[in-house]
């Protein structure tokens, strides 16, 4: 029962026959699993009458996927899962379910499949950037999507390709545009970016940092080449200002609020991931 004092939290995990006696899952369907999404408050609180639950396959975790770097799809993974091929499930916000609490007769959550503090952490951002992440300009967009009919290439999926390399190190990729944030430019008048690269110096150590580099270096050499050198007057769209990598525990408040982040997007090239271009911040 969800009531005051309930051991229920965000991010546990029902047990089969649960999921089954509630409707969410059929029988024969063990390869799925049903994830509370429902901030811990909302669960131990009387004056919120639902729960939210979210049902996705399980799977092999993606650090392209993992840590709210998509805005659209996140691979929760497990704490010793059984199976390595299956250590996490992918959710989707079109998967969520809204029950009654008074329906959910759960007692207790399914211990095999635990999530630690830092993937919780991953939840709770990946939650808030489906209504949270803030738009770039339409102009931006347009140029940040540029295509070379001579070499069949997107722009803007090299940059995911780029940074797809070395996600499982980076936190997220943050661009400045300073006064024009919000403003859609002329033709002819390129907007000056500054790009920071995020890494994790904690966790990841001088490898994390090694691959922020790299990331950040072939950056630089992509918008070069494909929007012209800012320090020759040849950039048009896109003027690369300046692109660097940064430990997180450099990157400050006042940057996080005067940048926006840009999630990958177009890291998977199914269609059904194939969504309008947004940037979000964490």
């Amino acid at each position: 029962m969800l009531v005051p004092g309930t051991s229920w939290r965000q991010g546990h995990v029902l047990k089969h026959d649960d999921a089954v006696s509630l409707g969410l899952l059929k029988p024969d369907e063990t390869n799925q699993k049903v994830v509370v999404i429902t901030h811990d408050c909302d669960l131990q609180s009387n004056s919120e009458k639902n729960v939210e639950l979210m049902v996705g396959p399980l799977k092999k975790g993606s650090s392209q996927m993992k840590r709210a770097k998509h805005p659209r799809i996140l691979d929760l993974c497990f704490e010793n899962p059984e199976n390595n091929n299956k250590n996490a499930i992918e959710l989707k916000h079109e998967r969520k379910h809204i029950l009654p609490k008074q329906n959910f007769q759960c007692e207790v959550n399914d211990n095999n499949f635990n999530i630690s503090a830092e993937e919780k952490q991953g939840l709770k951002q990946w939650l808030a950037a489906k209504y949270g992440r803030p738009a770039f300009p339409n102009a931006f967009e347009e140029r940040l999507r540029a295509f070379d009919d001579g070499k069949k290439i997107i722009f803007e999926k090299e940059v995911a390709t780029i940074i797809a390399a070395n996600a499982e190190h980076l936190i997220g990729i943050f661009f400045d545009l300073g006064e024009d944030r919000f403003n859609d430019l002329d033709e002819g008048t390129p907007y000056e970016i500054s790009i920071i690269v995020v890494y994790d110096a904690v966790t990841g150590g001088p490898d994390a940092r090694k691959c922020a580099e790299e990331t950040s270096s072939n950056l630089k050499t992509l918008f070069t080449q494909f929007y012209g050198d800012p320090t020759l007057g040849h950039s048009e769209l896109i003027s690369l200002d300046k692109c660097s990598a940064v430990a997180d525990i450099n990157f400050s408040l006042y940057a996080l609020r005067t940048m926006d982040q840009w999630r990958i997007e177009y890291i998977s090239i199914e269609d059904e991931t194939l969504g309008d271009f947004i940037g979000a911040g964490l």
